[in-house]
């Protein structure tokens, strides 16, 4: 129970603040996330909101996806709307369809006057408000936004460097140095030959390691160098020299045997007393995979240099889309914009996350908080807050999340803060895709992207020789039978015409 109560804690975000009255109570339809165990009707969260601002809502709650898929489909084509949607989960095509049939309402020209804190949020950030904004230009969902990153990082076991007296490394060839003592030198001092120096989740977490060969590229292998010209990582030549780094890593049993097999639940460690195998390993924090206590062995592994610089793939960005909405049955939304603008602030946003000072946490004499009862409380998980779970519409406040009491989560904070200033987004935020580009662009995705992918395993494992020319030629020869060039083209094209800049 404590490291889920932990992990929910280490995961996002918040919540509060300001004056308003209204004695109509309006209908508000959301979903919480799959994991949810809220009830929005008797969250304290909302009655905090309540005394706040007088405004009072009916929940029509959803914890599972489908369901919620269903119901916002029910909603949008019966014409029976809600007031407001709440952690939406509105996709950008929801957005558009919804806005151009008149049930979603533009909120653009209301934010300035209703929404001042998120105004100047969106006019400090206007790569925030182009990201909420759509082709037509109107705003019709409020984001989540998140300064933090939760990336698939790389955390080391800072105890076994600190037993082996190794420097954390910082080049690749530091690491696979530190990767070889974590092998031959039973750092974990169990007598058992059971360490696994980099433990990774098939090729997905391996290409997060191409960042150390100068490589940064996205979901679809692709980035945008500085001339504004797409790439295709694959035929890059660093990329090869990645691969042969792979295939020599695995040569060495330094690369975990179960990496393109294994599961994360087969991987996770749940029992403090159970030795600790894992040298290296890619997750958005060390408590994905162990128990609180055994996280605390583990520090994150800044990007490592290439050519003097450190670069990492920036993975989800700041913005979340599509949090919160209202739609043409609401008949105040100035009000609903100044409720949802408290969570926009950093002290409504710390109370969205903890509640109120003095009552439900406490703060000590060098500033750092801590919930008034136990994190094991069902009161703190699923009473006090809804943050922890599905996509909240609010600016996640970071500097009180960073000083919570518990060193080793401040540690982690710290640690992802630092990141931030690596990390580079492979390709500019684009709108979506209209139906016939989709149809185009997808067969090709999907055909070049599982061909890489079975590449690098195969490649890395032996399968292929990354020596022979033949067989290198043969991979280069496969993607233009691929469509690799028309793949280009299409996602030069995207850039061209609607990324933004």
């Amino acid at each position: 129970m404590q490291k889920k109560a932990f992990v929910l804690l280490i995961a996002i975000v918040m919540l509060f603040g300001i004056q308003a009255a209204s004695a109509e109570t309006y209908l508000m339809a959301g979903y919480d996330g799959q994991d949810s165990s809220h009830d929005w009707s008797t969250n304290d969260f909302f009655q905090r909101m309540e005394d706040e601002t007088g405004i009072t809502f009916e929940y029509d709650e959803y914890t599972d996806y489908d369901a919620w898929q269903e119901a916002k489909a029910t909603i949008f084509s019966s014409g029976v709307l809600p007031d407001v949607l709440f952690k939406a989960s509105l996709s950008v095509e929801d957005q558009i369809e919804y806005s151009e049939n008149g049930m979603l309402i533009d909120l653009l020209p209301l934010l300035e006057e209703y929404a001042p804190n998120l105004w100047a949020l969106l006019q400090d950030n206007p790569e925030w408000l182009a990201a909420i904004t759509l082709p037509d230009g109107k705003v019709v969902a409020l984001p989540t936004i998140n300064t933090l990153p939760t990336e698939n990082a790389m955390w080391i076991n800072q105890t076994w460097l600190d037993t082996l007296g190794l420097e954390t490394p910082t080049t690749m060839d530091e690491l696979v140095t530190v990767l070889n003592a974590f092998l031959t030198q039973d750092p974990n001092q169990n007598g058992k030959s059971d360490e696994i120096p980099l433990s990774f989740l098939g090729p997905w977490d391996l290409k997060f390691l191409a960042h150390a060969y100068g490589l940064i590229a996205n979901d679809y292998n692709i980035y945008v160098d500085d001339t504004g010209t797409v790439q295709f990582m694959p035929l890059q030549d660093n990329f090869i020299d990645f691969l042969t780094e792979l295939a020599a890593l695995y040569d060495q049993e330094l690369l975990d045997n179960d990496g393109f097999t294994t599961v994360d639940t087969l991987r996770t460690i749940s029992d403090d007393d159970d030795d600790v195998t894992y040298g290296v390993f890619f997750g958005p924090n060390p408590y994905t995979l162990l128990t609180v206590a055994l996280g605390e062995q583990y520090t994150l592994l800044q990007p490592l240099y290439y050519d003097g610089e450190q670069v990492y793939r920036d993975l989800f960005g700041p913005i979340t889309t599509g949090a919160f909405a209202i739609t043409s049955a609401c008949d105040d939304p100035g009000a609903m914009l100044s409720w949802i603008d408290i969570l926009y602030t950093p002290e409504g946003a710390a109370a969205a996350m903890s509640g109120t000072e003095g009552k439900d946490y406490t703060v000590d004499s060098d500033g750092l908080w801590e919930y008034g009862t136990s994190l094991e409380s069902d009161y703190i998980l699923y009473d006090l807050s809804v943050y922890d779970t599905g996509y909240m519409p609010w600016m996640f406040p970071v500097d009180f999340y960073a000083s919570y009491e518990l060193e080793s989560l401040r540690t982690v904070t710290q640690d992802l803060i630092t990141l931030q200033s690596s990390v580079v987004s492979p390709f500019p935020y684009y709108y979506v895709l209209t139906q016939e580009r989709s149809s185009a662009v997808n067969p090709l995705q999907l055909a070049l992207g599982k061909y890489i992918d079975e590449s690098i395993a195969r490649f890395t494992t032996g399968e292929l020789d990354i020596h022979s020319q033949e067989d290198i030629q043969t991979f280069y020869n496969t993607l233009d039978e691929l469509g690799v060039q028309e793949f280009i083209t299409f996602w030069q094209d995207i850039y061209d015409q609607q990324a933004i800049r």
